[in-house]
């Protein structure tokens, strides 16, 4: 019902009510006056009356009694007259019924029921008491005026409800007119959004709700702008993120892929029986470094719901075995007892993602010895077998700190810490003991803490994983093998770093191949439909074209060949999804940086395989050892170690040239050699020379065409490569530079550009001065 109706109605009762307590008042006095008058005139004509009948019916004069009851009986409403002494009727006159009837003397109208008021006056004379004259009024009269009255005043009252409901109508209209201007905009203001204004001047109490609506829509209207920019600014800021994180896994993959390049050489040569050791303990704990990177690095996906485990079979006692060779220097180090148990009825082979399974032991294990200062930290491992089915039930316990137990209940979320001060000793990101908490969950399982402050801590731990009859030949391998028949396969690398180029080029010859590389994905394209290749290795950001196009490109040639043609994904790109859009893109297959050579020859021989034949695998002989291994250029030309002999006469200490110590950070310089060696840093600072002055003409090309997306890239290239050598001041000026188009600050951007030309020539000049000083090794 609306509250112009609901308005009416009230209204209308109201009046009604009213109106009908005014007709009972009215009708009520009415009765009353009439019936007052009536027994006032019957009492005051009954009593005329008697005083002129009196000596008539004393002397009895009946003719004078007639006359009189005659002259009488003409009054108005007079219906009969009886005059009685000693019981003896003198006279009488009217209607014979109400003469002969038993007459009751009525006192007031309301007990009337036979329409005729009966009054009786007494004769008295000298107090003596003669007789008495009995006389009739009619009440039809009254009665008929009462009842036309009652009729007008309800028929009044009826017209006036009517009118007041009329009236009542226009003014609730007229008064809830605003209030449906009220109620559009309410509705305007929930379907098109805050900021729809009333605009009413009036002083009244609507006026100051339109006024208060108005504000309330301003204000709205504001928040709601403030939220869109707050929401944009939020999906900026998610795909800056985004964009951040597939930048940080190119740049930290690209740096990993030489020193793991450089540790698969190193494996390859021969070395003792500890060297060996150490290098498959450097190479395991890279690898899995890599693999925390990117766990780190793609939380988000955790985040999302959208993280995916590998199933693939694995050595479960040596994947655990792993992880405690990884940690027992570290407690031999701090003086810990490191225990590890693993129950005989543990399979061996299981197939699951051995990486998550590393990672949680890692993450507990790491986390035992972090906060333990003496004592010992115990490893225990059991498993509960069905059918095919393996419920991995573990324990890390501690001698450590231990936790308060009002710390427990939060010590699994993301990004907290037990100690979140700022004198806190321990650091970390928060992130270890969410990641297993949640990896524990992806692998059906849960992860639980009991502690006692003061006395250590116990991460109890289980995951479900499938039984495994055994190994995948290629799940782990050992060596760097090829199937004979592939020694003669030609190969063409796509790869735009240099240092990159160098690092595959010397894997691929000492596994016995002669590999072709480009530097981009245009060259790559005419390379194939020029040269007959078996398999091609594909980076995917490269300057011309990308490698996504240049596959592209490939497909499409006519030629049925290109269709199945092998081209690997050779990308530093690794993050969600790039390894799926990657093969959608038309990619036969996938492999991330840092790439060992393993992984290369296993992507070989698995495309490959149709041209081998039903013979065993051979293990290709090294042609030389690491000491001796010769330096091959993009260019194909062969520089000899020897060659750099003569330079090879200053130590590696940081030289006292201001210049050089200004612009070349020399522990870049002396991280780069213990990854790779002295002899390639001069070929590394000649490609790096050219090729930065190749970047900085085109980054004053770009100046002059105004163009932003060529000075992004070449800004981008420049940084990373100024960095890598050691000029960090080049990097800097570079990366401000990148960071300006990123943010479509173009003007400000293209205002750097001269200071970065100032500081390219002195950098440049600088890395050039510091090789001729020349590099040695810390052996040498």
């Amino acid at each position: 019902m609306t509250f112009r109706a609901k308005t009416i109605i009230g209204i209308a009762l109201i009046e009604i009510v009213l109106l009908m307590f005014l007709v009972f008042s009215a009708m009520s006095f009415l009765s009353e006056s009439n019936e007052k008058q009536l027994i006032q005139r019957a009492n005051s004509t009954a009593t005329m009356f008697v005083n002129a009948t009196k000596d008539a019916v004393l002397s009895t004069d009946i003719a004078t009694l007639d006359d009189l009851v005659r002259e009488f009986m003409t009054l108005e409403g007079v219906q009969y007259v009886k005059i009685v002494r000693h019981d003896q009727v003198l006279a009488c006159a009217g209607d014979m019924d109400l003469l002969e009837r038993n007459m009751t003397i009525d006192t007031n109208l309301r007990n009337i029921s036979d329409g005729i008021f009966d009054t009786r006056v007494p004769i008295v004379s000298a107090g003596i008491n003669y007789g008495y004259i009995d006389m009739g009024f009619g009440t039809s009269a009254i009665s008929n005026m009462l009842e036309s009255a009652q009729k007008s005043i309800i028929g009044i009252a009826s017209i006036e409800v009517i009118l007041v409901a009329v009236f009542s109508f226009v003014l609730g209209t007229y008064l809830t007119r605003n209030l449906v201007r009220l109620t559009a905009a309410t509705k305007a203001l929930s379907e098109r959004g805050p900021g729809f204004q009333l605009n009413d001047t009036s002083n009244d109490e609507f006026g100051n709700l339109a006024r208060a609506f108005d504000t309330m829509s301003r204000k709205l209207n504001k928040s709601y702008t403030d939220l869109k920019l707050a929401r944009q600014e939020a999906e900026n800021a998610c795909e800056s993120k985004g964009r951040f994180l597939a930048s940080m896994s190119h740049e930290i993959r690209t740096p990993m892929n030489g020193v793991l390049g450089i540790l698969s050489l190193l494996e390859e040569t021969p070395l003792s029986k500890e060297q060996k050791h150490l290098v498959k303990t450097a190479t395991t704990s890279g690898g899995f470094l890599l693999t925390v990177i990117n766990d780190i690095l793609d939380f988000t996906r955790m985040e999302s719901n959208t993280l995916m485990l590998e199933n693939q079979p694995f050595n479960l006692r040596e994947c655990i075995e792993s992880v405690i060779d990884s940690f027992a220097p570290e407690a031999k180090r701090n003086d810990l007892i490191l225990h590890c148990y693993i129950e005989g009825n543990v399979p061996p082979i299981v197939r699951g993602d051995s990486n998550r399974v590393c990672q949680i032991l890692h993450n507990l294990i790491g986390n035992a010895l972090k906060f333990t200062h003496e004592g010992s930290v115990t490893v225990k491992i059991k498993a509960l077998v069905d059918e095919n089915q393996c419920l991995i039930q573990g324990s890390v316990a501690d001698t450590g700190i231990g936790i308060k137990e009002q710390s427990l209940e939060y010590l699994f979320d993301e990004f907290t810490m037990v100690d979140q001060s700022y004198s806190r000793t321990q650091e970390g990101s928060g992130l270890g003991l969410a990641i297993c908490k949640r990896l524990c969950e992806l692998m059906d399982g849960d992860i639980h803490v009991f502690s006692h402050y003061g006395e250590g801590s116990t991460f109890t731990f289980s995951i479900n994983l499938e039984l495994a009859g055994e190994l995948l030949t290629h799940a782990t391998p050992k060596a760097t093998i090829l199937e004979p028949e592939l020694q003669d396969i030609r190969i063409l690398v796509a790869e735009d770093n240099k240092a990159n180029q160098l690092v595959i080029k010397n894997m691929f010859l000492n596994a016995g191949l002669d590999i072709d590389i480009v530097d981009n994905g245009l060259k790559a394209v005419e390379q194939v439909k020029s040269d007959n290749y078996d398999l091609v290795f594909m980076d995917i950001s490269m300057p011309e074209m990308d490698g996504i196009e240049a596959t592209q490109i490939i497909r499409s040639l006519d030629s049925e060949k290109m269709k199945t043609f092998p081209i690997i994904a050779l990308t530093a790109h690794a993050l969600t999804g790039d390894k799926e859009h990657f093969i959608s893109a038309g990619m036969s297959d996938y492999l991330s940086k840092p790439v060992r050579l393993s992984q290369l020859i296993e992507k070989i021989n698995l495309f490959l395989s149709d041209r081998v034949k039903n013979t065993d695998t051979l293990m290709i002989e090294k042609p030389t050892t690491l000491e001796s291994t010769t330096l091959v250029e993009d260019s194909g030309k062969d520089t000899d170690s020897s060659v750099m002999a003569d330079s090879q006469t200053h130590s590696i200490e940081p030289v006292n040239n201001s210049e050089i110590a200004e612009f070349v950070d020399e522990t870049i310089l002396v991280q780069m050699i213990e990854d790779t060696s002295a002899e390639v840093i001069p070929i590394l600072i000649d490609h790096y020379i050219e090729e930065s002055g190749a970047r900085l003409s085109k980054i004053e090309m770009a100046l002059k065409e105004r163009d932003a997306d060529l000075l992004e890239f070449e800004a981008h290239t420049l940084g990373s490569s100024s960095l890598a050598l050691g000029n960090r001041a080049l990097s800097i000026a570079a990366r401000d530079i990148e960071k300006l188009c990123i943010n479509n600050q173009k003007e400000e951007a293209f205002g750097l550009i001269p200071n970065l030309q100032i500081i390219a020539k002195r950098s440049l000049k600088a890395i050039v001065a510091r090789k001729e000083l020349g590099f040695i090794t810390d052996s040498q």
